[in-house]
């Protein structure tokens, strides 16, 4: 039967739409359909039906890449037809004809893998199910683009694959070598070696990948069903905490073997938990059906650097500041959103209003000055650990009020008030003499006592005084004896 006679343009009766399958986004034209999230059936057995498969994330042919799949060619031997092509392509991902062409007509520039199971004479089939790999959507072996390499027979042991039966096909490209391998049935049936990024797609290594399949006036049902890729299943590098652990995921094997075994539960299933002290690189080979082996890696990075950690601390206008200062430490993480802990330390064991709390508040020491230093250490959800500090500089007491000075004027105690380098608010300062008699009065923390009264010498004797005064949010109320000498 010759079925390019009534070729049905897929384009006539596209339907669209978009399966996921992990991270794997797949569009399904004519009358392919997804039969679980593995396996696609691109024609049923009606004919001149017409359906093809492509991964919307194009592949870089610089890179090799490994695809594992089973291809079910229906159960009709001689009223069976077309077969599958394995395509790759720059051009869209709706591409397909129905008939003979098994839904690969014409498309150019294109490399495709035919799985033809019917004989077109005029296309110079043999009288088994064959592999070629062809170019440009030619399927005419007569012509040099149909048959880059082949026709071979399929199945090495059988000239007929529409035998009810799933068939395991290994497609492998090898970019350093430029060498495209075909298995079936674990059997190496084809390949083909070549320039095809220059010599097909014309320089240009980015290339659409799928399955294609078409009937004509006989049919079969078409079925691929995915068990791995190497440009969907690849394993995505990891980063974690120090302590942490995560599940690895190879598939497509029928055995796993990983090294190194350092920091993993079992080194020969295919879902370790891997639990490393420092990065390191793991290797899993993977042994398929047919015991062929090909490998994969992943590289867990240990870091604790997934977040960072600042303080802010109020008042934020110096970093100096008296004893006995009252300041608000917050601890400020990012990226935010999460559930951090926190535990704050003191580099002179100061005391924290709540050492567990993101904000906290501290008290300079009024009993020293120096370099006092405050440090938090946040931990993520994850386990990871950062840490933060601040220094400030405690300038000592707080304040002082002597209870005795000498106005000669040698500068050295030669006036009375508040002495303190912090910042006053509402000052009240009163000195009296031994009658009760007001010597004194100011509201201004800068101004002193000289010792003068009525602009005349004050005499060497005892006096009284009161100071009132606030520092941040603390109320002080100094009073007692002075006495004044000469």
């Amino acid at each position: 039967m010759n079925h390019i006679a009534q070729r049905l343009s897929l384009f006539a009766i596209l339907y669209l739409f978009t399966c996921f399958s992990g991270q794997a986004q797949f569009f399904l034209n004519g009358n392919a359909v997804a039969t679980n999230d593995s396996c696609y059936q691109l024609t049923a057995a009606v004919n001149w039906e017409a359906g093809s498969l492509w991964n919307g994330q194009k592949i870089n042919l610089n890179s090799s890449f490994d695809l594992l799949a089973d291809l079910f060619l229906g159960c009709e031997d001689l009223q069976g037809a077309d077969g599958i092509v394995f395509g790759l392509q720059p051009i869209s991902t709706s591409i397909g004809t129905s008939g003979g062409a098994i839904g690969f007509g014409d498309v150019e520039p294109s490399l495709g893998v035919e799985f033809d199971t019917y004989q077109n004479l005029d296309f110079g089939d043999p009288d088994f199910d064959h592999i070629t790999i062809i170019s440009d959507g030619i399927v005419n072996h007569i012509l040099p683009q149909g048959a880059l390499a082949g026709p071979v027979q399929a199945n090495v042991d059988d000239p007929n694959i529409e035998d009810c039966e799933y068939h395991q096909l290994r497609i492998t490209w090898d970019a350093e070598t430029q060498t495209l391998s075909i298995y079936l049935d674990c059997d190496l049936r084809l390949t083909y070696t070549a320039d095809i990024v220059n010599d097909i797609f014309n320089g240009d290594p980015l290339v659409f990948w799928g399955f294609t399949s078409a009937t004509g006036g006989l049919n079969n049902v078409h079925e691929v069903c995915f068990s791995y890729t190497s440009f969907l299943n690849e394993l995505a590098d990891q980063t974690i905490c120090p302590g942490e652990s995560l599940q690895l995921e190879a598939n497509g094997g029928a055995s796993y073997l990983w090294s190194p075994a350092t920091g993993l539960s079992d080194t020969g299933i295919s879902n370790p938990i891997a639990s490393p002290t420092e990065t390191t690189l793991y290797t899993v080979e993977i042994l398929d059906d047919c015991g062929i082996p090909f490998y994969d890696d992943v590289l867990i990075t240990v870091d604790n650097d997934q977040f960072d950690v600042a303080i802010d601390i109020m008042p934020n206008t110096t970093t100096a500041f008296p004893a006995g200062t009252e300041l608000e430490l917050s601890a400020n993480p990012t990226p935010g959103g999460e559930n951090y802990s926190y535990i704050w330390s003191s580099s002179v064991n100061n005391t924290f209003s709540d050492p567990a709390a993101d904000s906290t508040t501290v008290t300079t020491l009024v009993d020293q000055e120096g370099t006092e230093t405050y440090t938090v250490t946040a931990t993520s959800e994850d386990g990871c650990v950062q840490e933060a500090s601040i220094s400030i500089e405690n300038l000592g007491i707080l304040y002082s009020v002597p209870n005795i000075f000498s106005p000669n004027g040698d500068g050295n105690n030669d006036v009375f008030g508040l002495f303190t380098n912090a910042d006053v608010d509402t000052y009240t300062c009163k000195v009296f003499n031994r009658w009760g008699k007001v010597v004194f009065e100011t509201s201004t923390p800068e101004v002193f006592w000289d010792g003068s009264f009525n602009d005349n010498q004050a005499p060497s004797e005892s006096y009284l005084y009161m100071i009132n005064f606030q520092i941040g949010s603390q109320q002080f109320e100094e009073q007692g004896s002075l006495t004044l000498v000469r």
